[in-house]
């Protein structure tokens, strides 16, 4: 077994860590285990990624009950519709420069997988954010009002896309006071 250590630097331009390195290095690599850990130098964020690996052909697992298979694309992708895709990108950028100016990782503000649904179910009140999985009191206090302006500010935000309004309910994105749980969007591709 060989073992490599790869140091991704935080980039602020993607709002995460350039992972090109470390996705050209795993091509042709069976690993057996990676650990990361993170760390800070000069105020810049890094994250240093340790794989044990083994050269040769990559032989996949076989299917079982126990390991269901990882689908190519990740699994937050699914949530958004093309109408979407403006505002999700437009949190993001949000995202990216909050974290540049607090000094942390992207993913510490909100992960990718509470914007999409943030775009995909457009909260207009902060009990709608909190109904979001991961988003709690502290997001909703550090970050709710800024993200209820940006998602009231896009030109999409009061928008229901045509091909959506049959598999939305009416109240989804209409009553202000009560937004729907973010289940509800569950199964859109």
């Amino acid at each position: 077994m060989l073992a490599r250590v790869i140091t991704l630097r935080f980039d602020p331009l993607l709002g995460a860590f350039d992972d090109s390195p470390l996705l050209d290095f795993l091509k042709d690599k069976a690993v057996h285990r990676i650990q990361d850990h993170f760390f800070t130098k000069d105020d810049l964020p890094y994250l240093a990624v340790v794989i044990a690996y083994a050269e040769g052909p990559i032989i996949p697992r076989p299917e079982s009950a126990g390991h269901p298979t990882q689908s190519k694309s990740p699994e937050w992708r699914m949530l958004l519709s093309d109408n979407d895709v403006p505002l999700f990108n437009a949190l993001r950028s949000w995202r990216a420069e909050r974290a540049k100016r607090e000094g942390v990782p992207a993913y510490v503000i909100c992960t990718n997988s509470q914007l999409a649904r943030m775009a995909s179910t457009r909260p207009r009140s902060l009990a709608g954010l909190g109904a979001i999985n991961g988003v709690g009191k502290a997001k909703l206090k550090n970050y709710g009002h800024d993200l209820l302006a940006l998602l009231a500010s896009h030109p999409d935000a009061q928008a229901v896309p045509a091909a959506e309004s049959a598999n939305v309910a009416p109240t989804a994105r209409a009553d202000a006071a009560e937004d729907p749980p973010a289940a509800s969007v569950d199964g859109k591709a």
